[in-house]
């Protein structure tokens, strides 16, 4: 499957790149300028000279070889970094660009600042889902007033599996798409998913709706193709870590599909399936890893697990993730279990 979009960091020293690159910012700084009021926000470069010689990591969102959005990254010193613009084909806003941008440059940052207007909305949405929080307003000496905005990886939720299956800690939304293990069988294997609904958009309400067969057809096109599917999973990790739980440890949720694992067939007899939001595509986030890992924890105090794995890997040539980006050998450090993973994820 080709990819249908592509965030990398930016090498330009490429003068048709650099070109693009200014072209793309300067259209988005009208427009800022313009939803601001603000006429004398500066341009962050003015000619493709200013563009080469950026200092700062400058990351590029693509659809297919097509510059849609551009976030630049300074890293200071002490190893904060601090967002010095992010920008946006303003043919192309409301598509999700800058929050893959944000989502890219986030992985492995500890801490992050950048400061918006206070008007610019959209932009206070953004930073918010990423994990942004306001820190602190101020006003500029030229009059216009702005937030300043911090991001710092969450703590771990604290989870704890109750001997009724279900976790405290967790957000409870049942499904019925779920039913008994056969006598005797316990789950010994913690199987990793990606899914987003719509298609590569996070945040909404779409998963919990498929899981508890609630999907309006109408409210998306791939939903038609979808509304009378009837699945689940035990668990799903939204990006900022909220864990939500459909199917208690104690019923075989409908995750799996056709598979096998060390010989055995039909996995969701044996297995706990846990959904990451997400896609093949782009990186998970530090919450959704630290969130994971207190999972693991709590379902390990009550159930045999033995490994874990990824759908791809119990369905391979039917299912493809969770994808090159899941972070394999971290999984297996944080939870303790044998992985089926590569030895590298693809960052």
């Amino acid at each position: 499957m080709s990819a249908p979009f592509t965030v990398s960091r930016l090498v330009l020293s490429d003068t048709a790149l650099a070109d693009n690159v200014l072209q793309l910012q300067l259209a988005a700084h009208q427009l800022e300028a313009s939803w601001l009021n603000y006429p004398q926000l500066p341009v962050l470069w003015r000619n493709r000279e200013q563009v080469m010689a950026c200092p700062h990591q400058v990351w590029g969102a693509f659809e297919g070889a097509t510059l849609r959005g551009v976030l630049v990254l300074a890293i200071q010193e002490d190893g904060a970094a601090h967002i010095e613009r992010t920008v946006v084909d303003p043919q192309h806003l409301g598509q999700g660009w800058a929050y893959r941008l944000l989502n890219r440059a986030l992985v492995g940052q500890q801490y992050v600042t950048v400061d918006t207007g206070e008007v610019n909305l959209a932009a206070l949405a953004l930073y918010r889902k990423a994990g942004f929080s306001k820190q602190q307003h101020w006003t500029h000496p030229d009059g216009v007033c702005l937030w300043h905005l911090v991001y710092q990886p969450p703590t771990a939720s604290r989870l704890v599996l109750g001997e009724d299956g279900w976790l405290r800690g967790a957000r409870r939304l049942p499904s019925p798409n779920c039913d008994d293990f056969k006598e005797g069988m316990q789950p010994e294997l913690l199987v990793i998913h990606n899914i987003s609904l719509p298609p590569y958009r996070y945040g909404g309400s779409g998963v919990a709706q498929l899981f508890r067969n609630r999907l309006d057809p109408a409210e998306h096109p791939f939903y038609q193709q979808i509304q009378n599917l009837r699945v689940s999973s035990h668990f799903f990790i939204r990006r900022d870590g909220e864990v939500v739980q459909f199917v208690s440890t104690r019923q075989r949720a409908w995750h799996a599909g056709v598979s096998s694992w060390a010989g055995r067939e039909a996995c969701n007899d044996f297995s706990i399936g846990v959904e990451l939001e997400g896609c093949d595509f782009e990186p998970f986030s530090e919450a959704q890893y630290r969130n994971l890992q207190a999972l693991v924890a709590a379902l390990r105090s009550r159930l045999p697990l033995q490994a874990i794995v990824g759908h791809e890997h119990i369905a391979p040539g039917r299912k493809t993730d969770p994808g090159p980006c899941f972070d394999w050998p971290r999984a297996a450090a944080d939870s303790g279990l044998p992985c089926s993973g590569p030895t590298n994820a693809v960052a």
